[in-house]
């Protein structure tokens, strides 16, 4: 049993446990391939959200009218939904990490990272809504515009989650080695997605993993540091 008292961030961890949670049913929800994905990626959903073009599109989902590109839509659209559940849950726990490392080193500059948590939420919002209008629309093939917007909203959401990484950083930076690894890890994130955001390749790929493992080193953190460690994050 954790107790909370002597772990300052044992309720943000309870919070990310819920992540993880939730980020396996998504798993188990979306799909793992595609009938056709373009070069470099290899995880469906992370290919529909970086997406550029119609072409990739009619690529990603298959053949019109097919029941290849039926069961794809309804399962993209179905992790798209439970999907507006679990930005709440994450976007909560950046937001709460944010709050303890605030409190814990005494420092107003790591508050930043609530707002950056509320611009996360309202990027993975939106974009969530213009990858449900392209797949409503993909019959017509009208969905120029939410190609468009879709590209700002899921760097909206990437980047900002690398930002908070970054914030971060030197409150991990002051403390143990384990500590430490977080705040280089936080630090190669944010070069990753800056790569990754000026040239589209199987970095996008790697980005994400980079966010997960860092999410999951996290929530370790959470569980993990005590009061004692104070002098020795």
């Amino acid at each position: 049993m954790v107790d909370l008292k002597k772990r300052p961030f044992g309720r943000v961890g309870i919070i990310g446990i819920t992540v993880v949670l939730v980020s396996l049913i998504l798993v188990l929800v979306f799909p793992t391939k595609a009938p056709g994905i373009m070069d470099g990626f290899i995880t469906p959903i992370i290919a529909f959200e970086f997406i550029e073009t119609r072409q990739e599109v009619f690529q990603l989902f298959g053949p019109r009218n097919s029941p290849v590109q039926s069961e794809m839509v309804s399962r993209m659209n179905l992790g798209n939904y439970l999907d507006f559940v679990y930005m709440l849950l994450y976007s909560l726990f950046l937001a709460a990490l944010s709050l303890k490392c605030a409190r814990q080193a005494g420092n107003k500059i790591f508050y930043a990272g609530v707002p950056l948590s509320v611009f996360v939420l309202g990027g993975d919002f939106l974009e969530n809504l213009q990858l449900l209008g392209i797949t409503s629309k993909l019959q017509t093939g009208n969905f120029e515009s939410e190609l468009y917007y879709l590209h700002i909203f899921t760097w909206q959401k990437w980047g900002g989650i690398a930002l908070i990484f970054v914030l971060l950083g030197p409150y991990f930076m002051s403390g143990n080695l384990y500590s430490k690894l977080i705040a280089l890890g936080g630090f190669f994130t944010f070069i990753l997605a800056c790569l990754a955001f000026l040239q589209r390749s199987v970095l996008n790929e790697i980005f994400g993993l980079a966010v997960v493992i860092m999410f999951l080193m996290l929530i370790i953190y959470c569980f993990t540091y005590k009061k004692d460690d104070a002098a020795d994050r």
